[in-house]
């Protein structure tokens, strides 16, 4: 009885050990990337920062590429040519109910590898909007989130533009 349970118990271990990826990397020769600080030529300060610092994010917890300072195999660069924020709908009151972000920027992701850039787009445009009154129909009740939700799409449109091309 007790050889069974161990027996048992190494399959489910070694069963356990198997993890199934969703994850594809068309590029399996690469493994660290440096994110290099977008310029900033928006008249948003921060936005720099926030791009810089929510990319470096989801690339550490996509785990396919770690972002590191030296020796990269491959580098993302960009520039952040606008951010703006402007009314996107109005009330039957004639109130502002909702207010669109607009981030462009130009973004270029090159394998240092083989020397070649794998991904550019020179202009990137990607839109979120959200909420200021009860109303509205938007997914986000705030700036900050909205800003948080264009990083997120910003990083989704590089992994899939780069390592999941097929």
């Amino acid at each position: 009885m007790v050889k069974i349970f161990i027996t048992y118990t190494l399959i489910l271990l070694l069963m356990a050990g198997c993890a199934y990826s969703v994850y594809v990397n068309a590029y399996p020769h690469l493994k660290k990337i440096r994110i290099a600080p977008f310029e900033n030529r928006s008249t948003e300060f921060a936005i720099g920062d926030d791009v810089f610092g929510g990319l470096n994010n989801h690339f550490r917890s996509d785990g396919r590429l770690k972002p590191v300072t030296q020796n990269p195999d491959c580098v993302l660069e960009g520039v952040i040519s606008s951010f703006e924020e402007s009314i996107h709908s109005y009330d039957s009151a004639n109130r502002i109910q909702d207010y669109q972000l607009r981030l462009s920027l130009s973004v270029t992701f090159t394998d240092l590898v083989q020397n070649e850039v794998i991904w550019e787009n020179k202009n990137l445009t990607l839109y979120e909007t959200y909420a200021v009154s009860s109303g509205s129909t938007a997914r986000f009740g705030s700036k900050e989130e909205a800003s948080d939700e264009l990083i997120k799409n910003l990083f989704k449109t590089i992994i899939q533009n780069s390592l999941e091309r097929w």
